[in-house]
């Protein structure tokens, strides 16, 4: 079991198709689907998938983060030209890194590709399926 996860909890979705979120919870990784963004509770009816990364897949998963520059992420990512859209927000804390807490609406980190890269190391770790591709609108 990791142990130096403290926590990793992200959400992504919209109003109308509802969140998928990956919540770290009592050394296991759930995937959920559900209609509250902001909800980090863990419900039997909403679990996709549920699994037990190995050492190994934190580390590279860790390894990912730290090649992304994730620490460094701006607190907030916003599109001001889209009311609706994609909505995501990433509460990631590590021992010995400062917590962070990022939130993003339409909007995503620079250079274009570093969130779909984030999402590919998230799929692998979590064993989900978080289908995402960012838009061409920045």
């Amino acid at each position: 079991m990791d142990k130096s996860t403290e926590t990793l909890n992200f959400f992504i979705g919209g109003f109308d198709g509802g969140y998928e979120k990956i919540i770290w919870l009592n050394g296991k990784l759930y995937h959920l689907m559900d209609g509250e963004p902001e909800d980090e509770e863990v419900r039997p009816e909403e679990v996709l998938n549920v699994t037990t990364p190995s050492t190994k897949d934190w580390e590279e998963f860790w390894q990912t983060v730290d090649a992304l520059k994730v620490w460094g992420w701006k607190k907030d990512y916003y599109n001001e030209d889209i009311m609706d859209g994609t909505q995501w927000k990433l509460r990631i804390k590590k021992k010995g890194k400062r917590g962070r807490k990022i939130f993003g609406s339409n909007a995503y980190p620079e250079p274009k590709g570093t969130f779909n890269s984030f999402i590919n190391a998230l799929n692998k770790l979590s064993k989900s399926k978080i289908e995402f591709e960012e838009e061409e609108l920045q």
